[in-house]
C-alpha cells in the first residue's frame, strides 16, 4: 500500500458534511494531490478545481494543503492561494467554513514563521490587491506583528519588502510596534538629513529614506483610538 504524503487530517468534517458530499471525495482528493504537483499548470488547475468545489470550506485536509502552498515558488500561484485562504478566513454565513476547518486554520496560521511572512510580502509586491486577504491571515497569527516589525527594521531586507511590512502593521493594528517604529522613524529622519548634505548619496540610501513618510503615517494610524 502506498502511504499518503499528507498528515492524518480528515478529508471532510463529517459533522458538517452533507451525504451528497461523499460523491465529491474522489474529485477533491485528486485536486488536493494536484496542489503538490511539480508542474505549475497542474497546480493551477487543481487549485481552481478545489475552489470550484468549495472543498476547503468542509475539508481540513484541503485547508492544510492550501496553507502549505503559501511558500510556493511560483508567485502568481502563491497569490491565488493567498486569495483563496483569505476568502476562507473572512467567509460568513452559508460560506463560513466548518468548525474543524476554522480550528485548523487558526492553529496553522499560528505556525507562520519569517519565511512564510516573507513569501506573503513578496506576493503583495506582485499584486497589491491581495492585501485584505494577507491581513486576514496575519490576524490569526499572534506573533505575525513581531515578525513584520522585525522585517520593517531589518536593513538587510529589501526596501520594497520592508514597505509592505510597514503597511501591514497598520492594517492589522499591531500597536506593540509603535515603540520600534518610532525609533525607526527617528533613525530615518537622521539619515534623511545626512542625505540632504550628500547630493550624490547612493541609491540604496535614497530608497531607504523614502520609508520615512510611510512609517510616520503608520504610526499615526496605530495611535488612533
Amino acid at each position: 500500500m502506498v502511504e499518503s504524503p499528507f498528515p492524518q487530517l480528515s478529508l471532510f468534517d463529517i459533522a458538517d458534511t452533507l451525504p451528497a458530499t461523499a460523491e465529491l471525495f474522489p474529485a477533491v482528493w485528486q485536486a488536493i494531490e494536484g496542489l503538490a504537483a511539480p508542474e505549475p499548470p497542474r497546480r493551477y488547475e487543481s487549485l481552481e478545481h478545489l475552489i470550484a468545489l468549495k472543498a476547503a470550506r468542509v475539508s481540513p485536509l484541503a485547508a492544510y494543503v492550501l496553507a502549505t502552498r503559501l511558500i510556493d515558488p511560483d508567485i502568481p500561484f502563491r497569490i491565488r492561494v493567498i486569495q483563496a485562504l483569505g476568502e476562507l478566513v473572512a467567509a460568513r454565513g452559508a460560506e463560513r467554513p466548518t468548525e474543524e476547518v476554522r480550528r485548523y486554520l487558526r492553529s496553522r496560521c499560528m505556525l507562520m514563521g519569517r519565511g512564510t511572512v516573507l513569501a506573503v510580502l513578496e506576493a503583495l509586491i506582485a499584486d497589491d490587491s491581495i492585501k485584505p486577504h494577507a491581513t486576514a491571515l496575519f490576524t490569526l497569527c499572534s506573533h505575525a506583528g513581531n515578525i513584520l516589525v522585525d522585517l520593517a527594521c531589518d536593513r538587510k531586507v529589501g526596501v520594497d519588502l520592508r514597505e509592505q511590512a510597514i503597511h501591514l502593521l497598520g492594517e492589522i493594528g499591531f500597536i506593540e510596534a509603535i515603540g520600534r517604529l518610532e525609533r525607526l522613524a527617528d533613525w530615518l529622519a537622521k539619515r534623511a538629513g545626512e542625505q540632504r548634505r550628500m547630493p550624490f548619496a547612493p541609491p540604496a540610501l535614497r530608497e531607504e529614506a523614502d520609508l520615512l513618510p510611510l512609517v510616520q503615517s503608520t504610526l499615526t494610524q496605530l495611535r488612533q483610538p
